[in-house]
């Protein structure tokens, strides 16, 4: 079975400033939006909220409206945490604009960032009706049953903090190359359902938030809400349902930094054994997306393991695809490669950034290093970390398929 190829036939995401928003705003209409999302959980709950706030982070101003489910009555629907409602929409979008056999083994593989299930102590203070209704979402895979689908999937989720969604992707893509299922959709969201005056995790401090990673003064990221889906198919079963490929899964190799802080030689062995799992030559043409925590000592050491790299691997260049995006826990490692699928999708080149004040301990960063035309690329090696350290790398193949797909009527040429 060690043949079996895994290849991404579609995808979707969304961040709260996806949509052209700009995210200063969203920050500084937070406390509105906030007010706003209350009144949403006082109706759904019949209960009083007080005594909350939110803390400094972009968040969509309703879930409900901007996820929709409609194939879900809202009698049960009003119950779901915001993360899940994300997760199910995203899903049952895929699900819907995609050919799924009957005759195919179907995995739902959920990466749960545990950014909002604290917020399952609500469902315990219903009563009655209300009660009866949500007592099936106290599962923490219950919610996932509301999905429709043309035959059961069998469901897991991952829980991985920051690497929740590529743990997720690792585990499916794992059991697809071993025969064992056929398709899988794989991803999530991270959300918050009711306000907290705290972040859970801290993924910055100040207000240099904003800065972009590998900048002077770069000291982290804002918290955001969003979510990522792929569906993942064996080759064979991709070209017999007639999908388009957008790329293959070369490799999804994990490891452990042994601790919080990246560790440059934990990461170059992590990517090396990757590239070597996958056959790369030495000589070929690859593109490192970093991952971007956005602070001076953590970028900097991603920078140190892209030098020691590039000492083997003399054709790989660094870059970065996330620019303006933060940190959506479990999945801001994924969003580069959903931009990166995007414009293979829509045939629109993806400039990286260009990082124009690196911070004194980078120091200089040349051409021979860092590359801003991820298009020119066959290869692209994306790398992820969890604050409790565990760390991955995807390896994709970007020649497959030719990037001419058809979803809902939409032709994407």
């Amino acid at each position: 079975m060690n043949d079996r190829r895994v290849v991404i036939v579609d995808f979707i995401y969304d961040f709260p400033n996806k949509e052209q928003l700009d995210a200063e705003e969203l920050l500084e209409r937070k406390e509105l939006i906030w007010e706003s999302r209350l009144r949403e959980l006082e109706r759904n709950y019949n209960q009083k909220f007080t005594e909350v706030a939110c803390f400094a982070g972009l968040f969509y101003p309703s879930v409900e409206e901007h996820f929709p489910l409609r194939h879900i009555q809202a009698a049960q629907s009003k119950f779901l945490l915001s993360s899940e409602r994300i997760s199910l929409n995203l899903f049952q979008t895929l699900a819907d604009r995609n050919i799924v056999s009957p005759k195919s083994n179907l995995l739902v593989s959920v990466g749960s960032s545990q950014t909002d299930n604290l917020s399952k102590f609500a469902l315990m203070g219903l009563e009655g009706d209300d009660l009866e209704k949500a007592v099936d979402l106290i599962d923490p895979l219950g919610y996932l049953k509301l999905l429709q689908w043309v035959r059961p999937p069998a469901l897991e989720t991952i829980s991985e903090a920051s690497t929740s969604g590529i743990g997720a992707m690792y585990s499916a893509y794992s059991k697809i190359k071993k025969g064992e299922f056929d398709v899988a959709i794989t991803g999530g969201a991270s959300a918050v359902t009711f306000p907290s005056p705290y972040e859970l995790s801290h993924f910055g401090t100040g207000d240099t938030r904003a800065m972009q990673p590998f900048e002077e003064g770069a000291s982290g990221h804002y918290f955001s809400e969003g979510g990522v889906a792929v569906l993942l198919k064996e080759r064979e079963q991709a070209l017999a349902d007639g999908d388009t490929i957008l790329a293959e899964i070369k490799d999804i190799s994990a490891g452990t930094m042994g601790n919080p802080v990246v560790n440059r030689m934990a990461i170059k062995k992590l990517v090396s054994r990757s590239l070597a799992n996958a056959g790369i030559e030495q000589e070929a043409e690859i593109f490192l997306e970093l991952y971007g925590r956005g602070n001076e000592i953590d970028d900097t050491a991603e920078f140190s393991c892209l030098r020691n790299l590039q000492k083997v691997y003399t054709n790989l260049r660094g870059g970065f695809l996330k620019e303006d995006v933060h940190y959506i826990v479990g999945y801001y490692g994924q969003i580069g490669m959903c931009r990166l699928l995007d414009s293979k999708r829509e045939h629109i080149p993806l400039q990286g950034r260009e990082v124009k004040q690196p911070n004194s301990f980078i120091g200089r960063i040349t051409d021979e290093q860092w590359s801003q035309n991820v298009g020119e690329y066959d290869l692209v090696s994306i790398l992820s970390y969890s604050m409790h350290g565990n760390s991955y790398n995807l390896l994709l193949g970007m020649n497959e398929g030719d990037g001419d797909v058809q979803i809902e009527g939409r032709d994407y040429q």
